[in-house]
């Protein structure tokens, strides 16, 4: 989640300049990433990271400073360590992983961490078209607003906090919110 963009100006008289708060240019205030996974039956898998874990993981990993967002290898490591052994343990046999293309994730990848971490009952992951993702991905219309909505709620007031609230939300999403199907289903 990111807040909205601050506003450095403030206004001024026509023919006055508008007094600068800041001497940076706009940016945003810190921001929380999640990776979050959802089957049928609920979800499965979900992972903050806060600007300062994302920090001290590029700068241990790579030494290189200013990652500014979710990196590949963390997806990765999401993946494998976390998702592939909940799919494992789960009784269907075909399962199909769908993500967006925002990391530029190659299908065989994806299919390739998750069997590293165990799971062997992968039958195909889709990698949604830039741009697409609010079309056709079920999480992006159904789950992700209400979501930001619980955690506003909460009114966290650091980052961690945020971070806290958001893995505790996704967690404690219903079935019945996943897919009105569900409840007459026999997943």
């Amino acid at each position: 989640m990111r807040a909205e963009p601050r506003n450095l100006r403030g206004l001024a008289p026509k023919g006055r300049p508008a007094v600068t708060k800041a001497s940076k240019p706009e940016k945003y205030e810190p921001r929380v990433d999640m990776d979050g996974t959802i089957a049928y039956t609920g979800p499965l898998a979900c992972e903050t990271v806060t600007s300062t874990q994302r920090k001290d993981i590029a700068n241990t990993r790579r030494k290189k400073k200013g990652v500014k967002g979710y990196t590949k290898s963390m997806l990765k490591k999401f993946l494998k360590e976390k998702l592939a052994p909940k799919i494992k343990r789960m009784k269907e046999k075909d399962v199909i992983i769908g993500l967006d293309k925002d990391l530029y994730m190659k299908k065989e990848e994806v299919l390739q961490e998750l069997k590293d971490g165990g799971a062997k009952n992968i039958l195909d992951a889709w990698i949604f078209p830039t741009s697409t993702a609010k079309y056709v991905n079920p999480l992006d219309n159904t789950l992700w607003h209400s979501l930001k909505e619980r955690v506003r709620a909460r009114k966290p007031e650091s980052e961690d906090a945020t971070a806290t609230a958001m893995e505790e939300e996704f967690m404690g999403i219903d079935q019945a919110d996943i897919s009105p199907l569900c409840s007459d289903s026999k997943i």
